[in-house]
């Protein structure tokens, strides 16, 4: 049977150990599904995380939303279904007069006042639904009516771009256009006016040539518009959280339906329109629909409506909601700012995130750019000479008088010239970066980066400096309370409280009906007076907004909410206490929300029977860190639950004692308030924070404990491997933030000393910082960035305790101005959006809030440091790739060009053809830079330090493999075009029976310059130095298929191309010269290995960054 497994000890003195854990009890027996058979597991992350950690394919994660529904289907045949009963048709109100509930134009005490609804309550029983439980998912006719009659909470699809408009744009070239008129100009010459039998066929294979390299181009781009619009489909699937069945569960954004009750937090990006029917000190930011700068405070009479877009500064609350998708108010604007052609603004730039125009792209476009216009003039001079040549000779030496023939002549000039710029400009450069980043930020997903915008997945190849967070990241997020300070006494070991809330199968047999409280199940005895143990247990419950719950058919405990508070909760089950009945035995009549500024969070509870003679006596329970927390008490409660004075050098005394190891330490605190009875309510909310958590009275403090995870130190030591310098910025002490960077090596556990090295006011050199020593040494008076100051201290922070998000803001400002200095900066909070924002590359947790999402350039779909490496090695990765592409197409170009321009000038015409250029151009761009930029990354691309955005693409390795191949290549292609003849024993080309663009001669040139370019292929996958360009080909399969397909087309166009690719069939002992040909390119790489290069070559580390 199913029982809570408790170690046998003796009752508790607490008012909940007997009660308390029968309810509890019975509610965890409902929540039960009957039929698992398998062992039971206690959840240490979130639904959504441990998904995303599982998501270990492209595949799965593109059917995110399609889990996300199966899991709550399978959940719901796991509750007990009620009576069935169709609540269709029981909704009395319509569409538009939700709408006008929601008109950002009225004002907010006019909501009420149209006679739609009188209050939040009447606005949930007209929807049929129930602020307190919500909606019913056993009732799928109710769930399918409401998606009817309200639509569902998506936005239209942006229209992407046909395959035939990315065709045309393909064709929309001025160089494509002029083949095209050649081509079929040329038809015309030669078929109408020379009445030549085989005349269209040069012209047909033009325009079949262009044909086919524009086919491809659009390919290749319709690809990237699918890849991009897939990407852009998970980014807008995030989760919500709702109220159904009585229950908080996490649904799909695209599943929230009206009539549903929203839970909104700080930091949520509202993703429907509603009303508030409760809230605290709710505020959020509207001016993306009023233009207002202003925060907007709610309430639930006063200003009851909120609206889809706007952000939640502050506080928390629940709603019900009233409309989604294109009718709620942003999917009204988001019409209304695209002109009704369904893709609206939020979409467009998410979408233009990932199709910006990124810095590599940029440079490379002027690159590109550049030598386009050095192949124009070249080209320029070929049909110049050419046609001047041709003139002189015809015309004044032989005499001959004009006919129209001759155009044809003046036509394969021009031709020519314009297939040596489609050959020069290198357009396959910008593409191979499109092509490049393409693939990373697809396969990023796989391993849990998602990729908000492109320019993020290429900038991670040059960050010289990682600012992480600790909790989550480096650690597990799994907490537990391991010590605690209690009244007075130290209990040093909680083991067996915290093992008192693990659910076990006992005797194989799951069935709910099984689970029942054990004769021998009690707290464990920590030998607390009775008042001690309540405040502890109240001041836990009350002061948490976090849930525990059973579920799934494998039984287990779901913790939702923050991890901290699920913790303390784990701790107050474990002693005892009901958290659910607690909290509904005090009217809450004031929170005070945590934020990383405040590092606390406060609650005023009015409790019952708690009015004397018109005054309410409230009791503020105080919540936070335990050195800040300290600094506010003035009392404690002692171990017969009396208290006592708690003088400050006992505080500092007692705080240092506890505070041993990577613990983090919490204190909990309270304090009596004295509230008028009939305005409770607003007597608390007109409080000042500073009066409510001022003189407090310590309850406890309490150490918990969040493991390392395993392969975090690996990671760091990649990083530091790799020159990139891990900095740890926490919001914990500096005391426990050291301890955790010892272990996972950001501070060298040799070197550092936790004793000695945390620095003092006024130290140097200071390894670790608290926050407020870090803003005094930095920060003028005026709040400037002391530069000078700032670099100092840079340079040898490793870990930054007590770390605000000013202090993140704070460095990335400083920072902004260091081009050598790259910095990846992470982020889960509200108040890190602007350092997020503003950061080289921002990283926001997925367990953090949506703004701080929205802020980020790389969600980080498992919270894990580890992914952050992977994301550097893809960042490299990009870099490589388009090293290797660019060091391929300059050798093509430089090649190629020469060939045709000097073979024109000296003979009179070019050896390599229109149609055999085209085909190397389509060898060049598409197909080379689909098979060179999708190489997948290596662990020696940490062996090199970042790349440097100052740097420039041709390094000298580069440079000196560009050379040296053109080079070879050159030599090999003058000796063919000038000796070809005598070399093979072949006729000269300029006797050749089949005429000389279809001699054997030239086919051999051409097919010898074809093969050195698939060899060369090869070479250029090591940018490096590498001895061994074969590592790892075998890993590409696409690469392997594209070399392999070329290779096949080429045997296939020079055996059977005939006047088409004006080739001639060559025998197997002049194929294997031509390969030898190709195959020496090997050695002239291996030659070139002796030549060495400078140490600018490799990219350079920030010196910040030492």
């Amino acid at each position: 049977m199913l029982v809570w497994a408790r170690p046998s000890h003796t009752c508790s003195q607490s008012r909940l150990a007997s009660s308390g854990n029968k309810r509890l009890v019975r509610r965890l027996q409902q929540q039960q599904p009957s039929g698992s058979r398998e062992n039971v597991r206690l959840l240490s992350t979130p639904t959504l995380q441990s998904r995303a950690q599982r998501a270990n394919t492209w595949h799965r994660c593109r059917r995110i939303r399609t889990r996300v529904i199966s899991k709550q289907q399978t959940t719901t045949k796991a509750q007990p279904k009620p009576a069935a009963k169709s609540l269709r048709g029981s909704i009395s109100l319509d569409q538009k007069q939700l709408q006008r509930l929601a008109d950002p134009q009225a004002a907010p005490e006019q909501v009420f006042s149209q006679g739609i609804v009188s209050d939040v309550g009447q606005l949930a029983s007209k929807l049929n639904t129930s602020v307190k439980t919500g909606l019913s998912t056993s009732d799928k006719a109710d769930l399918g009516d409401r998606a009817r009659r309200f639509g569902t909470n998506t936005l239209p699809q942006a229209k992407q771009a046909t395959f035939g408009e990315l065709l045309y744009e393909a064709f929309d070239d001025p160089t494509v256009i002029i083949l095209l008129f050649c081509g079929i100009f040329s038809i015309l010459v030669d078929v109408v006016i020379e009445h030549q039998p085989n005349g269209w066929i040069e012209g047909a294979a033009i325009l079949a040539a262009v044909a086919v390299v524009t086919l491809v181009t659009a390919g290749n781009n319709f690809q990237k518009e699918q890849q991009f619009q897939e990407l852009n489909a998970v980014t807008q699937d995030v989760q919500v959280t709702v109220l159904r069945d009585g229950r908080t569960q996490e649904i799909s954004t695209f599943d929230l339906l009206v009539g549903d009750v929203l839970l909104v937090d700080t930091g949520d990006i509202l993703a429907a329109d509603g009303m508030l029917a409760r809230g605290n000190d709710l505020r959020l930011d509207e001016s993306h629909l009023t233009g207002e700068a202003e925060d907007v405070l709610k309430d639930e009479q006063a200003a009851p409506m909120l609206l889809s877009g706007s952000k939640v500064l502050e506080g928390y609350g629940r709603m019900v909601v009233t409309a989604v998708g294109t009718s709620s108010q942003q999917g009204i604007i988001n019409q209304l700012v695209s002109g009704g052609d369904s893709k609206g603004s939020q979409q467009e730039d998410a979408e233009d995130g990932l199709r910006e125009t990124t810095t590599l792209e940029r440079k490379l476009e002027k690159l590109a750019a550049d030598i386009g216009n050095l192949g124009l003039a070249a080209a320029g001079s070929v049909l110049l000479f050419q046609s001047a040549q041709y003139t002189w000779q015809h015309f004044f030496v032989e005499g001959v008088s004009w006919q129209w023939s001759y155009l044809s002549d003046y036509l394969h000039f021009i031709i020519t010239a314009v297939t040596v710029v489609v050959v020069a400009v290198p357009e396959g450069l910008p593409l191979a970066v499109t092509i490049a980043l393409a693939f990373s930020v697809k396969r990023m997903l796989a391993d849990n980066n998602l990729v908000r915008h492109l320019s993020a997945a290429e900038t991670m190849g040059c960050a010289t400096t990682i600012c992480t967070d600790k909790t989550g990241t480096l650690t597990k997020n799994d907490m537990a309370v391991v010590r605690a300070w209690v009244a007075g006494q130290d209990f040093r070991d909680l083991r067996a409280v915290n093992a008192c809330c693990v659910p076990q199968l006992r005797q194989g047999n799951p069935s709910p009906e099984g689970l029942q409280l054990p004769a021998n199940w009690a707290s464990p005895k920590l030998g607390l007076d009775k008042r001690a143990l309540d405040l502890l247990l109240s001041c836990i419950c009350h002061n948490s907004t976090a849930n525990l719950r059973v579920e799934g058919e494998k039984v287990e405990l779901v913790k939702v909410g923050n991890r901290t508070e699920c913790a303390l909760l784990q701790l107050a089950l474990g002693l005892g206490g009901d958290y659910e009945d607690i909290r509904e035995q005090a009217e809450q009549l004031r929170v005070l929300p945590f934020s990383s500024d405040r590092k606390r969070m406060s609650v005023i509870v009015a409790e019952p029977g708690s009015t004397v003679e018109g005054v309410t006596y409230g009791r503020a329970y105080v919540k936070g860190a335990a050195d800040l927390i300290l600094k506010l008490c003035t009392n404690q409660v002692c171990e017969d639950s009396s208290t006592k004075a708690l003088p400050a050098a006992e505080r500092e005394d007692l705080f240092k004692r506890l505070s041993i190891g990577n613990n983090r330490m919490l204190a909990l605190a309270y304090k009596d308030i004295k509230l008028r009875h009939q305005d409770a309510q607003q007597t608390a909310s007109s409080m000042q924070a500073e009066d409510v958590e001022a003189d407090l009275t310590l309850i406890a403090i309490l150490a918990l404990q969040d493991p390392l995870r395993e392969e975090v130190p690996d990671a760091i030591a990649q990083c530091q491997r790799a020159g990139i310098t891990v900095r740890m910025l926490t919001g914990d002490s500096a005391l426990t933030a050291a301890s955790i960077a010892k272990d996972c090596g950001i501070l060298d556990k040799q070197d550092f000393s936790l004793t000695e090295d945390i620095a003092p006011a006024g130290h140097a050199g200071a390894s670790v910082l608290e926050g407020p020593e870090f803003r005094k040494r930095v920060l003028n008076e005026d709040g400037s960035i002391d530069r000078r100051r700032f670099l100092d201290v840079w340079s040898s922070l490793r870990v930054l305790g007590r770390c605000s998000p000013t202090d993140k803001y704070t460095i990335v400002r400083a920072l902004q101005s260091d081009e050598a200095e790259i910095v990846a900066m992470t982020g889960d909070g509200t108040n890190d959006a602007p350092a997020l924002r503003n950061a080289d590359i921002g990283f926001a947790m997925m367990s953090g809030t949506s703004i701080a999402k929205e802020a980020s350039d790389i969600l980080l779909l498992d919270d894990n440091f580890s992914s952050i490496v992977n994301a550097v090695k893809w960042g490299r990765n990009v870099y490589a790739g388009i090293t290797k592409f660019l060091q391929f197409q300059l050798v093509v170009n430089i090649v190629a060009v020469l060939t045709a321009c000097g073979g024109s000038l000296a003979l009179g015409t070019s050896p390599l053809s229109a149609v055999q250029m085209l085909w190397v151009n389509l060898i060049m761009d598409s197909l080379a830079s689909l098979s060179l930029a999708t190489d997948s990354p290596t662990d020696d691309m940490l062996d090199l330090p970042p790349y440097s955005v100052q740097q420039s693409l041709i390094t000298p390795t580069v440079l000196k493999n560009i050379v040296g191949q053109a080079g070879y290549q050159l030599v090999v292609m003058a000796a063919l075009v000038f000796y070809g003849d005598a070399i093979f024993g072949v006729p000269a080309a300029s006797t050749d029976p089949s005429g000389i663009a279809n001699s054997v001669q030239y086919t051999l040139v051409f097919n010898t310059f074809v093969l050195m370019q698939l060899c060369n292929q090869i070479s250029v996958r090591k940018t490096h130095d590498e001895p061994n360009i074969l590592d790892g080909v075998l890993d590409n399969r696409l690469f392997l298929g594209i070399l392999v397909s070329e290779t096949l087309l080429q045997v296939l166009i020079v055996q059977y191309g005939g006047e088409a690719f004006n080739t001639q069939p060559l025998s197997l002992p002049q194929w294997a010269a031509c390969l030898g040909f190709g195959a020496l390119g090997f050695l002239v790489r291996s030659a070139l290995l002796l030549i060495p290069t400078r140490s600018v070559d490799t990219p350079q580390s920030s010196p910040a960054a030492s």
